[in-house]
């Protein structure tokens, strides 16, 4: 996959920070209409302390099944900081990534900009890929979701404090928590919230985020023993 990097990830968290408000600017956001053909999900673990596994599964859109798999292990050189998991993942991603085939969608375990300062991590590394990013997380980490939704395929809008629309709380089981899909980059809301719908299968998580969960935990587990 062609990467463009836009920056080193080595600087102080003040600088982090100073540095996710000048890039979120740079995000765009486009209605998705074309079908696409293969998207990827994509996991991150930690098999020891200083060391990311990052996982990418790639999948066949329309039928769900595995097409290939990628993985890549980087020391990590910054903590965990709340707000910044971008600087502590991104390198062992991106490293992944670099050695996948182009895709049409990326999936994120994690946040676009559903975020403090507008930039998770889908929306962080949408910047330095040429496709669309979506952020499908397992909680809630910025804005008010309006009512939670309780039937599968059933969504309701998350709202910044301003009435910005950040993006959407999908119910993928009834009667079960939603789970929180926001645009990345080069996607819009709605957008996202179509396509992440496409991707349900019998489980809370989404397919794709899924399925790169399942295989870091197994690649993790091997690695440990």
């Amino acid at each position: 996959m062609n990467i463009e990097y836009i920056h080193s990830w080595s600087m102080k968290p003040v600088q982090a920070i100073d540095l996710q408000k000048k890039l979120r600017d740079k995000l765009t956001f486009e209605d998705y209409s074309r079908e696409p053909r293969l998207v990827a999900g994509i996991d991150v673990s930690f098999p020891f302390r200083e060391i990311a596994l990052a996982v990418i599964v790639i999948m066949e859109f329309n039928s769900l099944s595995i097409v290939d798999h990628f993985f890549s292990l980087k020391k990590v050189e910054t903590p965990y900081i709340p707000g910044l998991l971008s600087f502590r993942e991104g390198p062992a991603i991106l490293d992944a990534l670099s050695r996948s085939p182009e895709v049409d969608l990326l999936f994120f375990d994690g946040h676009g900009i559903a975020h403090p300062r507008g930039i998770g991590i889908a929306s962080h590394i949408g910047l330095f890929v040429e496709i669309p990013t979506i952020g499908v997380a397992k909680s809630l980490l910025y804005g008010k979701v309006e009512s939670l939704p309780r039937e599968k395929g059933q969504s309701s809008r998350i709202l910044s404090p301003g009435g910005r629309l950040l993006g959407y709380a999908l119910c993928t089981r009834t009667s079960v928590k939603p789970v929180f899909i926001s645009p990345g980059n080069r996607i819009t809301a709605e957008s996202a919230l179509r396509l992440s719908i496409r991707t349900i299968g019998k489980y809370r998580i989404p397919e794709p985020t899924r399925q790169a969960h399942i295989l870091t935990q197994r690649l993790k587990n091997q690695l440990i023993l």
